[in-house]
């Protein structure tokens, strides 16, 4: 089991909040970051991109730091004084999901507590340990965690949502945004018991993160003789939602280059391991092992030969079906995270976005059913990697709400 504690947060004033909260960027040019930023002098894109504003200088994660430090001594931005648990309520499109603010020790993760799922990119842990050490916090905000629902915490949640929230605002990605702070011990007490009786957690989103967070730790404890395992160092902010309330999308593939296919000889080599059933324009897959093929104005639905399907995780997965039956051996891409002809494409508008980039001549794309979280969660106990952008989690968490201090 992980072991969820209290923790102290810089975060913004709460008549702040709604101007420093910065949606997700993963879908934004760096100009288009810039932008956001020359708009919105508050905006947390300052400090999570600070690369947009002050280029690629040598210093730009210590311009960073500075306008943090910044930012707190204005009062745009609060300490903590004393460890507190929040709660985090997401509204978004009538979904709502409602998880807790803490903090886990990167022993939890070093002893196999905490579960991963995803490879890591060395150049980008590299650039984000650099982040965080300049800036002495946890900068991309708390890590997005997943823990097997129990009905005591979703009602002591309920309960404690009852009261006014110290925040309450709609930030620009258009999801509702309340926040509760549990400052009374004995309820920090009652949420670290129930915490701990849900077992283990599981790392939904931030990866790259997490293992900055453990490097850095390391890189502390070795010039540290005597630590107590106590300093703000030794932990990593987190929020952790019930299984049960996580949305996942798909992430589209799109194929670029894809001569010297004929749409009919395409459509022949997908027939030895699918059913082509023709689709209208609108066609999304309606459960596991179904996909849809767009390929110029035409869309078909295909449909997995399910005695194909390898049983171990993850070669079981839609995502390694459509890679292992398709994008390797028809069309050549055998690294999905460097071929240049491959593009990801996820979020509620994909599909949208997959049939603009079909109107370009060869290329054609891949609709995916969501993979689900009992099949994150088979992979991260097998102790297996998912292939990557296999999971697309909705709504995304706002940056700038819970900045964790490693100071």
């Amino acid at each position: 089991m992980a072991v969820l504690e209290a923790i102290t947060c810089i975060r913004p004033a709460p008549a702040m909040a709604a101007r420093v909260a910065t949606g997700p960027h993963s879908m934004m040019s760096r100009e288009a970051i810039r932008h956001k930023i020359l708009t919105n002098p508050y905006s947390y894109s300052r400090i999570v991109h600070p690369r947009a504003l002050y280029g690629d200088r040598a210093d730009v994660y210590r311009k960073a730091a500075d306008v943090l430090r910044g930012w707190v001594s204005d009062g745009v931005m609060e300490e903590d004084e004393e460890p507190s648990f929040y709660i985090y309520r997401m509204e978004q499109g009538g979904h709502v999901q409602n998880g807790l603010v803490g903090r886990v020790a990167v022993d939890e993760i070093l002893g196999g507590h905490v579960h991963a799922h995803e490879n890591i990119r060395e150049q980008k842990l590299k650039d984000l340990a650099d982040h965080i050490a300049d800036c002495r916090a946890q900068i991309g905000g708390p890590i997005l965690m997943a823990y097997r629902c129990r009905e005591e915490i979703q009602s002591w949640i309920a309960r404690a949502e009852k009261q006014k929230p110290l925040y309450d605002f709609v930030s620009e990605n258009q999801v509702i945004n309340r926040i509760w702070k549990i400052t009374d011990p004995g309820q920090i007490q009652l949420v670290q018991d129930m915490m701990r009786r849900a077992g283990d957690l599981y790392i939904a989103d931030g990866h790259h993160r997490v293992m900055a967070g453990v490097e850095i730790c390391r890189k502390r404890r070795k010039e540290t003789p005597g630590y107590t395992g106590k300093e703000p160092w030794n932990y990593l902010a987190c929020v952790c939602f019930p299984d049960d309330e996580l949305q996942i999308l798909p992430y589209s593939r799109i194929v670029t280059q894809i001569r010297p296919f004929t749409a009919e000889s395409l459509y022949r080599r997908l027939r030895s391991s699918f059913d082509l059933v023709l689709a209208d324009r609108s066609a999304k897959p309606r459960r596991r092992g179904e996909f849809v093929l767009m390929y110029g104005k035409e869309r078909y639905r295909l449909c997995f030969h399910e005695k194909l399907r390898p049983s171990a995780i993850p070669d079981c997965l839609d995502v390694s079906v459509l890679q292992d039956r398709v994008l390797g051996p028809i069309f050549g891409i055998g690294d999905p995270a460097k071929d240049p002809r491959l593009e990801f494409v996820g979020g509620f508008h994909q599909g949208q976005i997959a049939a603009e980039r079909c109107r370009r001549r060869d290329t054609c794309a891949f609709l995916l059913y969501p993979t689900s979280m009992d099949e994150l969660f088979a992979a991260a106990d097998a102790g297996v990697t998912m292939p990557p952008k296999s999971t697309w989690f909705e709504p995304k968490l706002c940056n700038g709400l819970f900045i964790y201090s490693l100071a």
